[in-house]
């Protein structure tokens, strides 16, 4: 049984940038929550230059999915956060919006959790389920803001050494169970991300000036200065594979990396001010050259050192 035509209680936007396999198994996924949830989707084909939107399309039309699901082109990339809002300035009139990777499964029953403890949660701004890996272990789907107090104190080692006093600078922000714990958080990943319309109304959409990497942090910032909570769900998953969009076959490293560096210092700029990317950029220079000149020292041999920190870097 399919949840009666209408309004759309929810619309889901999956931005889709060479990814057209992928996103056809996440639309796979979603069909069987159409007995429980009225929903549409809005596929965003990104630029992607391929046969992406010609897959995604029959598969649509074989399926006989097109009474819920729509194709939206653009011409060119539009990156992570103009992709997602392309699509969300065509959404109407449901009253959630959820932003959903395209290499995701979700899991059974999921939406219609989300839905009602959001219905039922007023104060709620942005929901995430729990993220599960390809093998079912845990992602870790919510985390602290990057503070500057607290990247320093992360860089210098604070919190990995003494934990017990410095747990409050962990980024990761470990110390409870993701398995079991449905609680309030700073900020949530983008993998998947629902928002009240109402919400959206007052703070805007993503931010564009994010290409790649940190849009959803910054928005999650602007739903707690608007006066809401950030909420991380652990009744109910989705499977997130990774890397989607940005394996090497489809971003190349280095740009990649270019794309996670430039979000490290512009969060800062758009969370606390130029001071602070300055001060940012600053400590991650200092801490660099300490470790490159430590590596001379004691790692003569360039086979054993380590690639450069930068690009592991999650805050």
């Amino acid at each position: 049984m399919t949840v009666a035509s209408g309004n759309p209680e929810l619309e889901i936007i999956i931005v889709n940038y060479r990814t057209p396999h992928l996103v056809v198994d996440c639309l796979t996924s979603l069909q069987q929550e159409r007995s429980d949830v009225n929903f549409r989707v809005i596929v965003v084909e990104n630029g992607s230059g391929d046969d992406s939107r010609q897959i995604i399309h029959e598969a649509i039309v074989e399926t006989g999915w097109t009474d819920w699901i729509s194709i939206l082109n653009s011409d060119a990339n539009l990156g992570f956060a103009g992709g997602n809002n392309y699509g969300l300035s065509r959404t109407k009139d449901s009253k959630f919006v959820l932003l959903l990777n395209s290499d995701t499964i979700v899991q059974r029953g999921c939406l219609r959790r989300c839905l009602d403890v959001m219905n039922a949660n007023p104060s709620i701004g942005a929901l995430s389920c729990k993220l599960l890996n390809r093998d079912r272990t845990i992602q870790n789907a919510a985390r602290r803001f990057p503070h500057p107090f607290r990247i320093t104190l992360s860089q210098l080692g604070f919190p990995r050494r003494w934990p017990g006093m410095f747990a409050w600078a962990n980024l990761q922000h470990p110390g409870w169970d993701r398995n079991t714990e449905s609680r309030s958080v700073e900020w949530i990943g983008g993998a998947f991300l629902m928002i009240p319309r109402t919400v959206l109304n007052t703070v805007g959409f993503l931010d564009e000036d994010f290409f790649f990497y940190g849009e959803d942090v910054e928005f999650c910032h602007r739903v707690h200065r608007a006066g809401y909570l950030c909420w991380y769900e652990a009744s109910v998953s989705t499977v997130h594979l990774g890397a989607g969009s940005s394996d090497d076959t489809r971003l190349p490293r280095g740009q990649r990396n270019k794309h996670r560096t430039r979000a490290r210092y512009l969060k800062q700029q758009k969370l606390y001010g130029r001071w602070a990317s300055i001060w940012v950029w600053t400590v991650d220079a200092i801490m660099d050259a300490l470790r490159s000149t430590r590596d001379l020292v004691f790692r003569p041999d360039s086979n054993k050192r380590p690639a450069t920190r930068i690009q592991n870097r999650t805050d």
